[in-house]
Order: C-alpha cells, then structure tokens, then sequence
C-alpha cells in the first residue's frame, strides 16, 4: 500500500519526467517542502509550477487511458464504492464509479495504481476498466469516501489493513458468508456440505480437472481460500503448505506434527494455482506484482464461530512458481496454563519455583515447533499480574498479551535481540523474556541481566538440558557466570497421542526393540506397547491430538559447582543423574510401559545423540 508521500513524490517525478515542470522550480518545491512539511505535488501545483489539469492529460496520454466523466467529478456519489472493498479503494487508490453485470469502472491517478486493477478484478470477479483522473481530484473523492465511512459504522467493509507488528500488515476476514454453500452436494474438499464449508465445484475443463467458471472465478477462487483455512483449522492444522510442480500442485496439511496431503484438492488447486496465490498474496497485504523474491505477511481472520485466528503468510519463488506456507496461530486452540502442559508432578514443581523466584535464567530447549513458544507464554501467562513489570523480545510476536510489553525484532532496522535487551534494562522491568538466544552478545546481556536482579526467560537449541550448558560455553560464555545465573532448563518435545477411539495392543513381539530403546530385560518382558488402528476420528492415522515431553534440570549447588569448574558434560549428567534428575528418554519409556506412547513416537523424538 502506497503512501500519501509516496504518492505525492510519483507524481511530482512524472511531472518532471513529462516536462511538465522545469528543474529550477522542481528543487524550489523540493525546499518548501522540506521546510513546511508539505507533500511535494500539492507544493508543485499551489506554487503554480505545475498544473493538475495538465498533469492529468498527460497521464492520460502516457497510460493510453480515456479521461474519467467530468460527471463522477462535479456531482459524486460513493454509491459505487461498495462494489470493492472501501479499504481497498482508499488504500490502492482505485475509485469505482460505475457498475453493471459484466465490468466496473474506475479512476485511477497515478501509474503505481494500475498495481491493484488485477487484484481488484480477482476480488469482484468482473472486468475493471480504468481511467484517468487528477491526483488532486483523486485525493477529493478520498476524502468524500472516507469521510462517510467513519460516520457510517455500516460502510466498516470486511477486508481493512493495519499494522501486526514491524513492517507486516494484517488482513481482517470475514468467512461467515463467504462459506454459505452454492448449492447443495460435496464440495472442493471432496466432504459432504455443510452450513460452514461447501463450495460449489466449477464444471471440467478439457483436461478434466477442476476449474472455476471464468465469469466467476474471483468469487471462486475467494471461496476457496476462505474454506481451505477454516478446513485446516477444524482439522487442527498447525500450517498449510501450498506447492506447485511441473504437472501437479499440492496441497498439505501439518496435523500433529506431521505432513498430510489433501490429494482430493490438487487438480482444482493446479488449475487455478496463480490465482490462489494472488487471493493468499491480498489477504496477506504482500505485492503481487512481485513473483521474484520472497515476502512474508500475516492474515487475521474471523471464523464463522466469532473465533479469531492469526495466520503466519510465507511465500518463496520456486522454479515453477511460488510456494506458499501458512503458519497458523490458534489463540483459543491453545492452553497457556503451565498445569496444562503435561509436565510431570515433580518437574511441575521445579519450574514453577524457578519462575517464581525473583532472579534467575531459566531456559526452554527443543527443535523448532517442540512447543517452546507454549511453555514461555504459559510462564509468562503465571507471571502476568500488575506489580510485575513484565518485558519480551520476540521474532516473530505469536501472541498479543495485555499487561505485557512485547516488542517486534527487526534485524533489518538494527533491532535485535541484543539491542532490545540494553533498551529493556533501562525499562524497569522484573521479568525479560528473550525469543531466542542466537548469539554470544545476547547471552552475555541475558546472563548479567539474571544477574543483577532480574528473572530472563529464553530458548536455545539444543537437544536435551545438559548440552544446553555445553552450548552456551560453546558460545564463550565462561562457566562461572553460566553457573552463576543459570536456575532450570526444560528440554521438551510434542509428540502425538495415540487416537483413544482406535487404541488396541500392539501385535508381536517387541522385546527387542524395547531392550534397543533402553528398556531393562525384565521392564521388556512385561511392556505391552499399545497404537492406533486408523479411524474416522483421527483421518486413519491412528493418532489424535499431541502431548508434550519433558525433562527438567535443576541448577543445585552440586551443579553450580561443576558449571563453574568447567566440568564436562559425563560429569554433568552424572551429578543431575545422582541427584534425581530424569532424562527425556526415561520418561518417554514410562509413557510407553502407560500405554500413552507408541514405539514408533518414542523413536521419532527421543533418539538423537
């Protein structure tokens, strides 16, 4: 979205470009400009430099686009607005004035404008027709239109824009109608309707796969996207991926950690593949126009419920056209209630001292989407009461939470995590939490700050507690501050639930193999592994919903010494070991011998070196 300045400099260059202005006045306007704070092109025209009129019909004639009805100008009526969105029209500059069946007209007054014309076409469905209009002329009829939708609560249309966090803009939706079923029958997603998800199916194309009817692909193609979100969200996604191959496009679901192919959508998808990523690209406020680099955006939504979901937008250019992932982020879908997560009675307690206490480090470690975000915020969520001054520094914010100060890191602009921890320090703040420990200047501010009075809660990657401390000494940290701040480190993983409609014994013999997973003879002898057979209920996986997976290492005096002695990693384990501490895999095997945990889960994340 294009600002008043940017705007205002577009055309002040035209004007110099088409001659339209001199240099010698262009710098004067450049000057008052500077000095008054005004925009240059409304400079350039009060000045008597340049004149509007002209600078229209010189648009005209660049753009190869007829003038705009004097008519739309000497009486307007915004009645046409509502054919597009208004934040749309007030954002890309894109005034509809006239509307029937088959196309809509509307003025234009810059070049960068014409941008928004295909999106505007996807959005109705309809032909758009441009003309030309001035800048100053297009500013007027704004101002007509925004005017009356800030006194008119009616006119607050479904899709508006504001700021999430850094430079990304959010996208508001509303589903509720836009999933309504055409008619009756299956729809795209090859299930029966329903009131909140049928889509009609367009008629085959010669290939015969599925393509939306080319008078209402627009309204196709929107239907489709919002259905694929709520679909993924119902089915308790945790992101959508969308691909395209030479002859294929595919479209997956990660449901419990794992990829699922929704292969009754790939013909449909290929078919209408660019659209797709356009409507996804508008939603998101991302440039469509731009096929080439990488962008990233964020998309709120409102489900049919009232059940707000915020959507994480990557999209990467491929060899066959741009990849598109979505990261979504269910507020409600997720407990943030430490005695929620699973931890163990004894491991419960250790946490819960540890961010209890006053000062202190206490760090959260695992692969990326282990669940480490939940833990903190659960932290966080305990922590949260009016005499604490509570301070994060997040890549991105996931989660907006009131009595917080949350800040957005931006490493294109100098803000990172180090440069937001000195700022923080100056804060006044008893608790800091720091989205992840990516380097040695950020360890060393997140150490001291532990150590001077402040509780500093962080992630690191690292596969299990003990060599959390063997990489921060890897980052130059000497053990003696290490030691000295360090309080708990929680190593986790999520693994998936065995599905409780189809759990059964599992078949054979497995003595071996539990003996392999660290089992004593006589625990293999009498260990019944249990799985899921495949049901309706969990899409024949045989699993349904996730748990989480903890080990807890409290920092003791025993330990502090050996961290400040710069004791190796064996020696470590064998302290925590003597002390009562339960590795991950210990308690994994538990969970199997409890009949909550299948061998094959067990294996997939709890062996690592």
């Amino acid at each position: 979205m294009a600002t008043l300045v940017d705007v205002s400099q577009e055309m002040a260059r035209f004007s110099l470009d088409r001659g339209l202005v001199n240099s010698a006045n262009y710098s004067l306007a450049e000057q008052q400009s500077r000095q008054n704070g005004k925009l240059l092109y409304d400079v350039l025209v009060h000045a008597g430099y340049v004149s509007d009129e002209k600078v229209k019909e010189s648009l005209s004639h660049y753009l190869d686009l007829p003038p705009a009805p004097m008519a739309i100008l000497e009486d307007f009526s915004s009645h046409y607005a509502d054919v597009i969105p208004r934040n749309y029209v007030i954002d890309n500059r894109i005034i509809p004035f006239a509307a029937d069946d088959k196309e809509i007209s509307v003025a234009i007054s810059e070049p960068s404008a014409l941008r928004g014309i295909s999106s505007a076409k996807l959005i109705t469905g309809k032909k758009i027709v441009a003309n030309v209009i001035s800048p100053l002329e297009m500013q007027r009829l704004l101002d007509v239109i925004a005017s009356q939708q800030a006194t008119d609560p009616a006119l607050a249309l479904q899709i508006s824009g504001t700021p999430l966090s850094g430079s990304v803009n959010s996208t508001a939706i509303q589903m509720k109608d836009a999933l309504k079923p055409k008619k009756k029958g299956g729809n795209l997603f090859g299930e029966k309707a329903s009131k909140a998800s049928s889509l009609a199916v367009g008629s085959k194309n010669a290939t015969g796969t599925a393509a939306a009817p080319q008078e209402d692909q627009g309204g196709q193609i929107i239907l489709f996207v919002n259905a694929l979100i709520f679909d993924a969200v119902q089915k308790g996604a945790s992101d959508i991926h969308i691909e395209l191959y030479k002859d294929v496009a595919a479209l997956r679901y990660r449901i419990d950690g794992v990829l699922q192919e929704r292969k009754e959508l790939k013909d449909f998808l290929f078919s209408n593949y660019s659209a797709v990523t356009t409507r996804i690209k508008i939603m998101a406020s991302l440039d469509i126009s731009e096929k080439r680099l990488p962008q990233d955006g964020a998309i709120v939504t409102a489900l049919p419920n009232n059940r707000d979901i915020d959507l994480r937008v990557s999209v990467l250019p491929t060899v066959y056209g741009e990849r598109i992932v979505m990261r979504i982020l269910d507020r409600e879908g997720v407990s943030f209630d430490l005695d929620h997560l699973g931890f163990p009675e004894k491991e419960y307690k250790q946490l819960t001292d540890a961010i209890d206490a006053s000062q202190g480090m206490v760090l959260v470690t695992g692969p990326t989407g282990s669940g480490k975000s939940t833990t903190l915020y659960g932290a966080l969520r305990r922590l949260n009461k009016p005499d604490i001054n509570i301070l994060t520094a997040e890549d991105p914010v996931e989660f907006t939470v009131d009595g917080i100060g949350q800040v957005q890191i931006r490493d294109d602009i100098g803000l990172t995590f180090s440069q937001a921890l000195r700022s923080f320090l100056r804060q006044d703040p008893e608790v800091i939490l720091v989205g992840e420990i990516r380097d040695k200047d950020t360890a060393d501010i997140s150490i001291k700050a532990a150590l001077t009075g402040h509780l500093v809660l962080s992630t690191l990657h690292a596969n299990d507690a003990i060599s959390t401390i063997v990489r921060l000494v890897n980052m130059g940290i000497p053990g003696y501050l290490i030691g000295a701040a360090l309080t708990l480190v929680v190593a986790q993983r999520l693994a998936r639930k065995i599905c409780p409609h189809c759990k059964h014994e599992h078949a054979g013999n497995h003595e071996a193999l539990l003996l392999d997973l660290g089992f004593s003879p006589a625990e293999a002898k009498t260990t019944k592994p249990y799985i899921g057979a495949g049901c309706d209920k969990c899409n024949n996986t045989g699993y349904k919903g996730r748990m989480g997976i903890y080990e807890v290492l409290h920092i003791n005096d025993k330990l502090r010494a050996a961290i400040i002695n710069n004791e190796p990693a064996t020696t470590l384990r064998e302290i925590a070991l003597h002390d009562g501490f339960r590795p991950i895999q210990e308690i994994g095997r538990a969970m199997i011998q409890d009949g909550v945990l299948t061998i094959h889960e067990f294996q997939r994340n709890l062996i690592f070196n």
